[in-house]
């Protein structure tokens, strides 16, 4: 009787070692979301816990306003769209511009007429016909006349009116109502604030454009732990929900206040790895390393998995094939897991779908599908 329990005892116990590999095909894979990332050397040691965001790099975005009051006739462009230097993004219908164009053909009107008197006026003057007092009044009108006509002419072009349109109605003699929105520099529409037909007022934004991978973070700390922290410091961090997605950053600079609303000091990390897929108002966390760091290697949380109360993770041995691995732990920086043992750096392992595989081992699920 003895040896027969101990048969059914073996039995049991075989099929369960062999199982400690999965098997998963393409479709299964897919449809379970397995990632699979390599075991990566990180360092740990002494640090701090932050949390923050993706916020844009300062500067690096511009705002485009309404510098005159009108309609928006031509909107070119939607969120998303690539623009380069000097392409129209959207037109302005301004009455005001008609008016601005009138004075300042009128302004070259009373110039031309003041440089004339002014020339006749000479000629007089060489053969005693005015005097020195009338010539120089004829030259203070010319040169007024000229600056109003250049004031006028400049203010136009201030308002982006474009210089070839002003040449234009120079020599036509003819008005346009339209001013382009032009773009600055090459970038990204970020924002768009107006939509076509819509009536802006003056200095009204109309929409921002930028390069959307100059992004850092911004990270809040405790005032009596802001002490500790100097520009250089490397910053281990994810999204939040993401430990995957480890990535790297150094302080840049800390503000030298208190936040009122979160009563924390506030610190800019500029982004070294990882930033690639981060999008500004993404929500962050992670540490602040200090001191002396020992370099191991490092899995994300997302990666460890309990097995039979051991921690385990899931090492890539070719597509589709999958092992249980128990690990050794050692420091948790709230980002990823030191591994003391279990697996290398380079090792491929499973950082999702991880729950997938453990219940494909435990139950057999992923055999039959």
């Amino acid at each position: 009787m003895r040896l027969t329990a101990m048969g059914i005892i073996l039995m049991v116990a075989a099929p369960t070692a062999a199982a400690e590999v999965v098997e998963l095909d393409a479709r299964q894979r897919e449809r379970a979301g397995i990632v699979v990332a390599p075991v990566v050397e990180r360092g740990f040691g002494d640090s701090q816990r932050v949390v923050g965001q993706v916020i844009r790099v300062p500067g690096s975005t511009l705002t485009l306003k309404a510098v005159i009051p009108g309609r928006v006739e031509d909107l070119r462009v939607a969120p998303g769209d690539r623009v380069r230097t000097g392409e129209v993004l959207v037109a302005i219908h301004a009455h005001e511009l008609l008016s601005m164009q009138a004075e300042l053909l009128q302004a070259r009107d009373r110039a031309t007429l003041a440089a004339t008197r002014l020339e006749a006026g000479r000629e007089l003057y060489a053969i005693e016909g005015i005097s020195r007092l009338d010539l120089q009044v004829r030259e203070q009108e010319a040169w007024a006349a000229e600056l109003e006509f250049t004031i006028t002419r400049e203010e136009l072009l201030d308002h982006g009116f474009p210089e070839a349109a002003l040449e234009d109605v120079l020599e036509h003699r003819t008005t346009d109502a339209h001013l382009p929105i032009i773009a600055p520099t090459n970038g990204v529409v970020l924002e768009l604030a107006v939509e076509d037909q819509e009536w802006v007022e003056e200095y009204q934004t109309l929409l921002v454009m930028g390069d959307p991978k100059r992004v850092e973070l911004e990270l809040q700390i405790a005032p009596d732990q802001a002490a500790a922290v100097a520009a250089g410091d490397r910053v281990d961090f994810a999204p939040v929900g993401r430990s995957d997605l480890i990535g790297s950053a150094k302080v840049v600079t800390k503000v030298p206040q208190v936040d009122p609303g979160t009563r924390t000091i506030k610190l800019r990390a500029e982004i070294v790895e990882g930033g690639a897929s981060l999008y500004p108002g993404v929500f962050v966390e992670g540490n602040i390393a200090h001191g002396e760091v020992r370099l191991a290697a490092a899995a994300p949380a997302s990666a460890i998995i309990n097995v039979a109360g051991r921690d385990v993770v899931f090492v890539e041995l070719s597509e589709g094939s999958f092992e249980l691995r128990p690990v050794v732990l050692g420091v948790f920086d709230g980002v990823a897991h030191e591994v003391a043992d279990g697996v290398s750096v380079g090792d491929r392992i499973a950082t999702g779908g991880v729950f997938l595989l453990k219940s494909t081992l435990l139950g057999g699920e992923g055999e039959g599908n």
